[in-house]
């Protein structure tokens, strides 16, 4: 038989590309690496991730896979958890910022005041995914009348809140946040608005209402606060409403608190506050910076070297936009540090009867450095009694369930989204050993440590 030369070498090219497409395909491997199964606590030793593009194409056992074709990772004696979130963020900035949370390792943001953003994230997200990380964003917060600052909804009677909420939605935002002043009416409206769109509200508990009727709403985040307040002979001793002529600082009403404050109710105080439906973002790291504001150590951390110097007037007073409840209140000093731990010792009883927590810090106020502080989060989380692996998992499994991506972000599984910390130190024996950190996988691109130094010291004074 005779054979056309020509097409023969079309065909013989034809099948040695083919031949050659797995071999030129986007494999990363991290390769004897120790996985933390951050839903069981498990460590699965020796293990290699193949990681294809953004993806984690299959885990097996490093002693079967003897693969040398593709860009290996030496993780020998290393430990490897999912990518960290930081579930209450400010971002105000977007250079210098998103270079701290990635060289701390973190991958994900909540970040709870949008606005001017909206239209990028829109066009620019891809399955979540926006400027370095996994990005869920609020509408601009929604308020009240009285004082404020710009970049606020203002919601002052029921109807406009109600036209607040379907403005967010159809603007596409992930969720609505709601603030301080808010009225019990207009509250009432938006909560019922925003769960008519199947559109989730998280945020403050208004001074108007209570932590109990604002889990009855529907709110599907708590921040900064545990419902302390059901905790005093008075639920509603930290209330206000737009009749009264001055807004109490927040070191008065703790002192209001503190002197109704009953233990015998943290049976019921218990029970109010568990939900199944609405989390908690205590953003503890930050709450200690209110209640040791005083403290001259804030001015001499270590960490200030990785913050702008214009940012560092703002934390220290020099700036006049310096927050005025960050600035010292020498007469409820006390009364602070006694709040701050009542908070800090309620989380594990809370955690045990049911109640289910975020990582957050309130990035962008005073003192709270962007990812360091989620770190710190981690750790107080583990100084209020959790579990190194119940800590871990308010910055990593917990997110995924918050904003219904358990599928694919979260845990480290064949098929999820390879957002990947390295670690050189088990973070199960010391929740400290989060701050190890030998490399980042992001969305399948690795960063190893000179790159995450680069990024760390950016801003280095």
């Amino acid at each position: 038989m005779k054979y056309n030369s020509k097409f023969l070498f079309i065909g013989l090219s034809l099948f040695c590309a083919s031949c050659k497409r797995d071999d030129i395909r986007d494999i990363l491997i991290i390769s004897n690496i120790n996985i933390v199964d951050v839903k069981t606590g498990e460590i699965r030793c020796s293990e290699n991730i193949w990681i294809e593009d953004d993806k984690i194409l299959k885990i097996i056992p490093h002693r079967f896979d003897n693969q040398n074709n593709y860009t290996k990772i030496d993780a020998k004696d290393k430990y490897v958890i999912p990518g960290l979130w930081d579930m209450h963020a400010h971002i105000v900035d977007y250079d210098w910022v998103p270079k701290l949370y990635t060289s701390l390792g973190i991958t994900g943001i909540r970040s709870m005041h949008g606005g001017s953003l909206i239209d990028s994230v829109v066009a620019k997200r891809k399955d979540g995914f926006f400027r370095g990380f996994e990005f869920l964003y609020s509408g601009p917060i929604v308020d009240g009348p009285g004082e404020s600052w710009s970049g606020i909804d203002i919601a002052p009677n029921p109807e406009e809140g109600r036209k607040i909420v379907r403005e967010q939605y159809e603007r596409g935002y992930d969720f609505l946040k709601v603030y301080d002043k808010l009225d019990l009416a207009t509250y009432m409206a938006i909560a019922d608005e925003c769960n008519n769109l199947h559109f989730p509200f998280a945020g403050h508990v208004p001074m108007s209402i209570t932590t109990e009727q604002a889990i009855a709403a529907g709110q599907k985040s708590i921040e900064h606060t545990l419902g302390l307040e059901h905790l005093s002979s008075d639920p509603n001793c930290f209330n206000w409403n737009s009749t009264d002529s001055i807004i109490p600082s927040r070191g008065e009403m703790i002192s209001k608190f503190l002197k109704l404050y009953d233990p015998s109710l943290f049976p019921k105080f218990l029970t109010i506050t568990t939900s199944h439906d609405t989390w908690y973002c205590p953003t503890m790291v930050s709450n200690k910076t209110y209640a040791y504001k005083n403290d001259s150590i804030l001015k001499n951390d270590e960490r200030l070297k990785y913050i702008p110097k214009k940012e560092q007037e703002y934390w220290f007073g020099k700036n006049s936009e310096m927050p005025s409840y960050m600035e010292p209140q020498r007469e409820y000093e006390q009364a602070e540090i006694t709040y701050y731990n009542l908070m800090l010792n309620s989380l594990k009883p809370m955690l045990n009867h049911g109640a289910r927590f975020l990582a957050g810090t309130d990035t962008s106020n005073p003192n709270i450095y962007p990812g360091f502080s989620l770190h710190e989060e981690l750790q107080i989380f583990v100084k209020a009694g959790f579990t190194e692996l119940e800590a871990l998992q308010t910055a990593t499994i917990n997110p995924a369930i918050y904003t219904g991506r358990e599928e694919e972000l979260g845990s480290i599984e064949q098929g999820k989204i390879a957002d990947l910390l390295i670690l050189d130190k088990n973070p199960l024996e010391n929740i400290k050993n989060t701050l190890s950190i030998y490399g980042l996988v992001r969305r399948g691109e690795y960063l190893n440590r000179d790159a995450l130094n680069k990024l760390l010291d950016y801003n280095k004074n």
